[in-house]
């Protein structure tokens, strides 16, 4: 794999308003047109990314990372380090060589030296259409000297005395890439040498003839972002000039003809056409289409093996056979991948369990069994990155990397096996030989087998081969979980609810901040998505109900402050709220006591209720509603239902259903039943065979790293703002969460384009509709100290009450629960820190002040003896994989859920934007920027 990462950004609104180049012949349909667009973009996208690469090395001399002039071979000898940050997971075994060829005149000669034995190399040509048509090197060709020709589609001359081998590239231009293996630092003035008689230089000069009429001068487009959205056939219809379906390019013919329709490969010299609105739609329709199959195609590249993901997707016109979408996927994934027969990449994200690889979290180990190290011919090696950034990572030994040329200096286990220790902090003098030193927090791996063996064991087949990588397993947990506030919950509290609920097939979980956090091997599908709160607890379920069917859920009401059932239907890339039930509204069984109701008996024994899921629509009049009934609807399709807990009692696990400090539960977590249309009877059995849908994975985010970095760049964004801290204002405010759109993008426009952006609609993002959030956005470039100020609303404080074990009555209140979180971007999605009600202290007349910063910039009376509540401030900031993360990115969420219609400053009462400081009055937060020193010279200090 090439190791130049190519980032690109493509968001939906763009591509669904993409319009092109058009020279449509006569009444093409319009559908025509949008699977000739899908088809155009996934041929020309890998192209296209190929352009960008060639570019920036060798065509515009101020990039910042042009390497040399076209046909001029560059080379570069040194071990990549972690101040090397230009391209993603670096190499640190193969210094890389590289040159762009232009073949239009005459050919070019590629002499190689005599190159020891023990010595891997590989050079690899490359054509614009990214195929990789041939190899010269250790495996290809040998190690010897040797001099061998590349010439272009159109040359007609024969192969001349002196030359080992000719390749013909069905292009103009290509790329061609050396790789040569460095043992270790010490070896680089060898590989300096070996770089030196690489020799680049065109036929008539070796062969001591004149030089032929130079090719016509090129005006190259340059690089815009337009180019992989709607300037996608404009690029395309450029880089096919260079590339003529003759020879072996001559089965594209009928591929270009196809793609004229869209102005691809038609007479250049023509003026387009104005395509009409319908036909800009369709074209916009189908790259849009095309985005999405080269992304569902790099997931499905490969298999996984005991955690690392093994395929290939990089290979020659053979190998790809005219699959589009996988040479796209190729050059999403890394661009100039070597094929299979070259090298094999093995990489990995997770340990043995599927679970992320997190050195904050974790010790690991991976033993390789005796005589199974990775089957090679040439070498191998293991190369750890951040799996933020994908760079390399500091580390007090400076090792990036363990290969097989360090076998020598490892120690091998007694019974011949070895093993190697994968940690952030040394394992031991003893052991340090075999360490892999790992990042504080998320880790990448990626394994490198060069020329690997086709005998057994073998990797081949991928992903089936008989050799198979061993797992990288978790060894020891490096979270020890303390109550660091009143009511956090201990390590002990969510071992217990983990292992007491959510594994009966139809609900997983328990899901939240905690359990993904401080759990051993938590999950994905417990990874909450989406700015969560710290005391929440959820379970998720996936279902599909026949039409006119129902199903029976048998609860208890849990021992909490907050309980909601609620459906969901996945939406416009996010879930959007379909129904929901909050406690209160709950009718109890007979006997059994609602203890969400205002006066009741929150702790009675007998608390039982049933729920029922209706495949129908919901009744036009509310107070035609069945009680205790929530509605999926008639239209169909899979559904999601998500049981909500918030802040169980002292003493009650994470749901509330059962004690924290006993070894055992209670009944609560629901048993199922259901009655079809026709009447027939389900068991629970039937239930979860019939009606519950496996969920796989971790719930996406609702916007990718690109497009929020599209967002963030956006032309149209209010020009008052700075990129650098964008959407944070230097003097922020607090404003209701409406909607995905409006709030998270909307708040980069300026006020005036952001009201032409709809508001109202459906609670997004898995968000709770019987809550009420308000966010405001933040940047440490405007002070690394926030303080917040406001006043609290009255909240039923249940948690402990009298006897400790949770409040006898429910009292009334302006809202059932009041919380803040500090969060993460939206591609990230996830929180640091939060604070409940109950954890802010109040004044006396309920007003809080609440300090957000880092840990290092954490005023000393920002305490909660001094009345001061204080909140971290993610040092991650936007908390984005790679190097556009913004670390100064800040956002806070406030959550106020469920609250009394007699409250009159109640957020409910906001009904459009730019409401809220006129009807919430003091309960909206007001904040400003300052500095540690300011804030503890002006404030009490106990």
């Amino acid at each position: 794999m090439y190791t130049m990462i190519v980032r690109f950004a493509i968001a939906a609104s763009v591509l669904a308003a993409a319009a092109m180049p058009l020279q449509a012949k006569g009444q093409v349909a319009v559908e025509e047109l949008k699977a000739t667009a899908e088809e155009a973009y996934l041929y020309g996208f890998p192209m296209i990314v190929g352009y960008d690469v060639m570019y920036k090395f060798f065509i515009d001399h101020n990039s910042g990372q042009f390497k040399a002039p076209i046909n001029t071979l560059n080379n570069e000898a040194r071990v990549f380090t972690p101040k090397d940050t230009a391209i993603s997971t670096p190499n640190s075994d193969t210094p890389y060589s590289m040159a762009m060829l232009d073949l239009r005149a005459e050919p070019m000669v590629l002499c190689m030296p005599e190159i020891e034995k023990a010595r891997y190399y590989d050079v690899q040509l490359v054509d614009l259409y990214t195929n990789n048509y041939g190899y010269i090197g250790s495996r290809a060709t040998g190690n010897g000297a040797g001099c061998y020709l590349v010439s272009g589609p159109e040359w007609q001359g024969e192969k001349p005395p002196g030359i080992a081998k000719a390749f013909r590239s069905e292009t103009q231009f290509g790329l061609v890439l050396y790789r040569t293996q460095l043992f270790n630092p010490a070896d680089m003035d060898k590989v300096k040498k070996i770089q030196a008689g690489y020799k680049l230089q065109p036929l008539s000069v070796f062969l001591g003839k004149p030089t032929p009429p130079a090719a016509p001068a090129i005006d190259w487009p340059k690089l815009t972002p337009e180019m992989f959205t709607t300037g996608f056939a404009e690029y395309l219809d450029f880089l096919l000039q260079f590339s003529p379906p003759i020879g072996s390019a001559a089965v594209e013919k009928p591929l270009r003809e196809k793609f004229a329709a869209i102005g691809i490969g038609a007479d250049r010299k023509a003026p387009p056409k104005t395509p009409s609105p319908e036909v800009k739609v369709a074209i916009g329709e189908g790259v849009k289409a095309a985005f999405a199959k080269i992304g569902a195609t790099a997931e499905g590249v490969g298999a996984t093996v005991n955690g690392w993901q093994i395929g290939s997707a990089a290979g020659s016109r053979d190998f790809y056979k005219g699959n589009w979408a996988l040479r796209a996927a190729a050059a999403k994934l890394g661009i100039y991948g070597n094929s299979e027969a070259e090298a094999v990449y093995p990489f990995t994200r997770s340990d043995a369990n599927g679970i992320v690889l997190d050195g904050s979290k974790h010790t690991y180990q991976m033993t390789f069994a005796p005589g199974q190290l990775p089957p090679v011919n040439a070498f191998w090696s293991i190369t750890m990155y951040d799996g933020r950034t994908q760079l390399l990572i500091d580390n007090p030994i400076n090792r990036y990397l363990v290969n097989s040329p360090m076998l020598s200096d490892l120690k091998k286990n007694p019974d011949g096996s070895l093993t190697l220790f994968i940690q952030r902090d040394s394992p031991g003098k003893d052991k340090e030989s075999n360490w892999l030193p790992a990042p504080d927090g998320p880790m990448f791996v990626v394994m490198r087998l060069y020329w690997p063996k086709d005998d057994a064991p073998s990797v081949y087949p991928l992903g089936k081969g008989s050799w198979k990588p061993p797992a990288i397993v978790p060894v020891r947990n490096l979270n020890a979980l303390a109550v660091t506030r009143f009511g956090d919950k201990s390590l002990e509290n969510i071992v217990r609810t983990d292992e007491r609920y959510g594994h009966d097939g139809v609900f997983q979980g328990p899901r939240g901040w905690a359990y993904w956090n401080h759990l051993e091997y938590p999950k994905p599908i417990q990874n909450p998505n989406l700015w969560p709160d710290t005391q929440s607890t959820y379970f998720l379920g996936r279902l599909e109900l026949p039409a006119g069917s129902v199903m029976t859920m048998d609860f208890s009401y849990p021992q909490a402050r907050y309980f909601q059932f609620a459906l969901y239907r996945w939406e416009r890339n996010t879930f959007v709220a379909a129904d929901a039930i909050v406690g209160p509204e709950i009718e109890p069984e007979p006997g059994s006591t609602n203890p969400f109701r205002v006066g009741a008996n929150r702790l009675a024994e007998r608390r039982g209720f049933k729920l029922r899921i209706v495949a129908d629509d919901p009744p036009v009049a509310p107070n035609k509603r069945a009680p205790n009934t929530v509605y999926a609807g008639k239209s169909g399709g899979q559904i999601e239902g998500v049981i909500r807990i918030y802040l169980s009692d002292q003493g009650r696990d994470g749901t509330g259903w059962g004690p924290a400090d006993a070894s055992y539960g209670s009944r609560g977590f629901p048993t199922y039943s259901a009655t079809l249309a026709d009447g027939t009877k389900l068991t629970a059995a039937d239930v979860i065979k019939q009606m519950a849908r496996p969920i796989t994975g971790a719930t996406k985010q609702p916007l990718t790293a690109e497009q929020w970095e599209e967002i963030v760049h956006a032309k149209t964004n209010d020009p008052t703002l700075d990129p650098a801290t964008a959407p944070a204002r230097k003097d922020p405010k607090w404003e209701k969460f409406w909607t995905l759109r409006y709030s998270v993008v909307g708040a980069f426009k300026s006020p005036e384009e952001r009201a032409k952006i709809p508001f109202a609609g459906a609670m997004e993002g898995g968000g709770d509709p019987s809550t009420q959030y308000l966010v405001t956005y933040l940047s440490r470039k405007f002070g690394p100290v926030y303080v917040m100020r406001g006043k609290m609303p009255t909240f039923p404080n249940t948690y402990a009450g009298a006897s400790g074990r949770g409040l006898e009555v429910m009292p009334d209140a302006q809202t059932q629960y009041w919380s803040l979180v500090s969060a993460e971007a939206a591609p990230s999605g996830q929180i640091v820190d939060g604070l409940t009600d109950m954890q802010v202290p109040l004044d006396a007349d309920r007003n809080y002040t609440i300090v957000v910063s880092r840990k290092e910039d954490r005023p000393s009376n920002a305490t909660l003896e001094n009345g001061i509540a204080w909140m971290e401030w993610s040092p991650r900031g936007e908390g984005i994989d790679g190097p556009k993360n913004r670390p100064d990115f800040g956002m806070l969420m406030l959550r106020i859920m469920a609250n009394n219609p007699s409250w009159t400053q109640s957020p409910d009462k906001v009904t459009k934007p730019g409401m809220e400081e006129a009807v919430m009055g003091p309960y909206l937060p007001k904040g400003e920027y300052t500095t540690k020193a300011a804030f503890e010279a002006s404030g009490r200090n106990k």
